[in-house]
């Protein structure tokens, strides 16, 4: 072989190594940007997941607030009312039962929409009482003062003093789901309700 056959070999050689280096660049070039456009999506579609799943706890938190809220305000207001009764007058508690009862019949619209199937078990154990207890008041804020009356209206403060305990547990479901609290507390029971007495007589 000529030294003039081997230059032109060299020169091939030289000339294919150069282009194939330069696909072979472009080629490793390619499948990095690839590959980090596939890492930045993936982050993305994370964050976005993420801040899906926090607006979906705030608005959860926030229907939580409100219903725990009102069930507290409605439970209070007709205590507030059953002492006013004993003792007189109660015109101005009447009207905060009312307003209360409204307001916590609006909050639980919302959170049948919002609130998980748990939550809304246990806390609907929570309305019915104070639904019964309700009713009682109503009734025995219509009878003339007596001892008869006062003896149902301290058995209204009884049943409302009972539902606390209800009120407790349907807070510690809302703070799991919540990310408030990492497990529900030992002493949670959704079964927990008034004493059977009062369902009885209800």
């Amino acid at each position: 072989m000529s030294g003039a056959t081997v230059s032109v070999i060299v020169a091939i050689v030289g000339v294919v190594g150069t282009l194939a280096s330069a696909v072979i660049t472009q080629v490793l070039t390619q499948r990095a940007e690839t590959q980090r456009s596939e890492r930045e999506k993936q982050i993305r579609l994370a964050e976005l997941q993420a801040s899906e799943n926090q607006c979906k706890i705030d608005q959860l938190r926030s229907c939580y607030v409100q219903l725990n809220a009102q069930d507290r305000r409605y439970r209070d207001a007709m205590l507030a009312y059953a002492y006013a009764l004993k003792s007189g007058s109660a015109e101005a508690e009447a009207e905060e039962v009312t307003s209360a009862r409204r307001a916590q019949r609006d909050t639980r619209a919302e959170a049948q929409l919002v609130g998980s199937d748990a939550v809304l078990q246990i806390e609907s154990r929570v309305n019915a009482q104070l639904t019964v207890a309700y009713r009682r008041l109503m009734k025995v804020a219509d009878q003339p003062d007596s001892e008869t009356r006062q003896t149902e209206l301290s058995l209204v403060i009884k049943l409302l003093d009972a539902i606390i305990a209800q009120q407790g547990h349907v807070q510690a479901l809302m703070r799991l789901e919540v990310g408030a609290a990492q497990a529900l507390p030992d002493w949670y029971n959704p079964e927990v309700g008034p004493p059977e007495h009062y369902q009885a007589s209800a």
